[in-house]
């Protein structure tokens, strides 16, 4: 069974990350909100703005590393639930995740480079690093299947497919992702946090990133585990008194702004954003009222389109940049640019992504193994 509110907190998430884009076109935000981490106790900027910029509450809306970190753990939850119902054969698994994920991407990359190579791009005065350092490269038919078929990073051309990248790598081992959960929830974090660790050591000796996907091993079992973890969970939570469940929401949120409290390696940053991320499902599925929220219309469209949003936002946005007009407003070109993407998202959701899950569906239950009503209810 879906849940709704996940779905729809899936869409909030990625319409944070939208915004989140938008506001690094402006060089001064760019460089306090880049990835950085950089608390407001140590910022070269103006320590009042930038702790507004990350602390408060409202920064959860342009939050877009921890938007994709709990993309990470909500995969995870999402992709176990098939298998706990029952045996999941891996081949047809891995063609629905394929159709799920490359199809859209092949129908996104496509008109998105031959815009690239009729705009041929220049840099602009008003424009951070980030909005200049994108469509830089040269236009070649390799490098934009690279990018169709999420084979290596970097990703020029549409740089939120970095994310894509490590959802398609885990995907082909997710079932053994699931198999370590059932031997035990300690050894299971044990052994994806070492992963990472390791993978994270390979990074900083070779600096290849051979085995980078390991670096978010833990964030997928996390939601592995909550799934594993079934409703008992969420109930115990909602038994609690109301302040300690208000306590775990305000942990929630400082473990989802730890990176701007606490400076450290990136790698213990994202751990414990990853798990900030699977306190707020396990949050939102204990919360009557929080899942009413997200079942609010407008969000709960959000959702529906979220995969959609998050594939094509980057690309209107660079769009809208190079082709406005001059003497238009910084904020007005962003604010259309928005609007845009929520439009390309639902052609988009009804011209490939829908297509794609029934297709991928259909070529599973054809696969070997893929017979059966377990195998045709399997997450797409």
């Amino acid at each position: 069974m879906r849940i709704h509110a996940l779905d729809s907190l899936r869409g909030v998430a990625a319409f944070a990350v939208v915004i989140y884009h938008c506001l690094l076109v402006y060089p001064d935000l760019c460089e306090t909100l880049a990835d950085k981490g950089v608390p407001f106790f140590r910022t070269a900027q103006d320590p009042v703005a930038v702790a507004l910029l990350t602390l408060t509450p409202p920064s959860l809306f342009w939050s877009g590393r921890e938007a994709v970190l709990l993309f990470f753990v909500l995969s995870g939850y999402v992709l176990a639930q098939a298998f706990l119902r029952g045996p999941q054969p891996w081949l047809p698994f891995v063609i629905r995740r394929a159709c799920r994920l490359l199809l859209p991407c092949i129908l996104v990359m496509l008109p998105v480079a031959l815009l690239v190579a009729l705009l041929d791009p220049a840099p602009h005065p008003g424009w951070s690093a980030w909005a200049n350092g994108q469509w830089t490269g040269e236009v070649t038919p390799g490098g934009v299947l690279s990018h169709a078929l999420l084979v290596a990073q970097p990703y020029g051309l549409n740089s939120p497919l970095w994310s894509l990248h490590y959802e398609w790598r885990v995907s082909l081992v997710f079932p053994l992702l699931v198999m370590l959960a059932a031997a035990g929830p300690g050894l299971a974090l044990l052994v994806s946090l070492l992963c990472a660790v390791m993978a994270a050591a390979e990074y900083r000796l070779t600096g290849m990133g051979w085995i980078s996907p390991l670096l978010f091993l833990p964030h997928f079992m996390a939601g592995v585990l909550l799934a594993q973890a079934g409703p008992g969970l969420p109930a115990r939570i909602a038994a609690l008194p109301r302040g300690p469940r208000l306590g775990l929401w305000a942990l929630c949120y400082l473990l989802l702004n730890w990176r701007w409290l606490a400076p450290g390696p990136a790698l213990s940053l994202d751990l414990m954003n990853g798990l900030g991320a699977a306190l707020l499902i396990a949050l939102v599925l204990a919360s009557a009222r929080a899942q009413a929220v997200l079942a609010w219309r407008p969000v709960a469209w959000l959702g529906k389109v979220s995969f959609s949003l998050y594939l094509v936002h980057v690309p209107v946005i660079l769009a809208a940049l190079h082709l406005a007009p001059p003497a238009w407003p910084l904020w007005c070109v962003l604010a259309g640019a928005v609007l845009a993407s929520l439009l390309f998202a639902w052609v988009l959701f009804h011209l490939a992504e829908r297509p794609s899950i029934w297709l991928g569906r259909a070529l599973a239950r054809r696969a070997p193994g893929g017979a059966g009503r377990a195998a045709a209810r399997a997450a797409a």
